[in-house]
């Protein structure tokens, strides 16, 4: 089951993406307009057991349904509480950044109000001259965590989605610190769709690239990760409670274009598509923004 958010920005409905077939194309569940009280994916629907209630939903004939050619996609969930990120989460790109692999989990926050849709620009500023994407893992929090042990942090899962952590590296050097440098509007695309768990048998054997222009920067697998997902929950809730609908972004690995001789950052006009098997690709164009 894949979950999506459509429609204009700040007004998307949400969805269940319905993959092309022989006989008709994709097309996408109008999940409010057959659930009344389902208008959002946000915290009171994964409270309210929505995973559950959208797989009964499919059982039903017929679906409202609209086709999905043409539709804008946003982020697949509502704008979260907080976005939890790992960095230097693998040996390679910890050695191409300061060459020092930490000891334990490195974290930071990314603003939710960075969050755009898989296929909507990014939009650099004036004075953006070092930007450069970085693909990523994320999942989404499907029930509240506090204190959960790593065999169990899994089942806390409600499912995973592809997000680029772009970020301005000369402010990040600049600053001395990560928030500011990443938390720009339009910094993190998310999407395409949010891939339920179960149907994700396992997190840490995909393989997660990303391209600019067509060339391949990043081209790794999540098996590299440094600190697993069941490992970083735990860590995590044992300090903080992750509220359904979080995000935690797990980290990227090594080959970001900042960290090539020549350096292969961001410019307008360029397309940077970040993806990992069985979950999607995220495509978006980046353009120069005057406002």
């Amino acid at each position: 089951m894949k979950l999506v958010r459509y429609g204009p920005p700040a007004a998307e409905r949400p969805g269940i993406w319905l993959d092309a077939t022989k006989a008709e194309p994709a097309r996408i569940v109008d999940v409010r307009g057959m659930v009344f009280d389902i208008e959002d994916y946000d915290a009171r629907f994964w409270r309210t057991f929505g995973m559950e209630r959208l797989k009964n939903l499919l059982k039903e004939t017929p679906l409202k349904t609209i086709p999905a050619a043409g539709v804008r996609l946003g982020p697949p969930v509502a704008p979260p509480r907080q976005i939890v990120c790992l960095g230097k989460n693998y040996r390679d790109h910890a050695q191409e950044f300061d060459a020092k692999v930490p000891e334990f989990p490195v974290y930071f926050a990314k603003s939710p109000g960075a969050l755009c849709g898989p296929y909507d620009p990014i939009r650099l500023r004036p004075g953006m001259e070092r930007v450069d994407g970085e693909a990523e893992l994320a999942l989404v929090i499907g029930r509240r965590a506090r204190d959960v042990q790593e065999g169990e942090a899994l089942a806390y899962v409600a499912g995973y989605a592809v997000m680029n952590d772009v970020t301005n590296r000369d402010l990040q050097k600049a600053r001395g610190q990560w928030f500011f440098a990443k938390g720009a509007d339009t910094f993190a695309p998310l999407g395409p769709w949010l891939v339920a768990r179960d149907e994700i048998k396992r997190p840490h054997a995909l393989g997660i690239r990303q391209r600019v222009n067509g060339e391949i920067l990043q081209d790794s697998k999540t098996s590299k990760m440094i600190f697993r997902i069941d490992m970083v929950l735990a860590d995590l809730s044992r300090v903080m409670t992750l509220e359904p609908g979080d995000v935690v972004s797990t980290g990227t690995p090594g080959g970001i274009g900042s960290a090539r001789r020549p350096p292969m950052v961001l410019h307008d006009g360029d397309v940077v598509e970040c993806e990992i098997d069985g979950i999607g690709t995220l495509r978006n164009p980046v353009t120069l923004a005057y406002g």
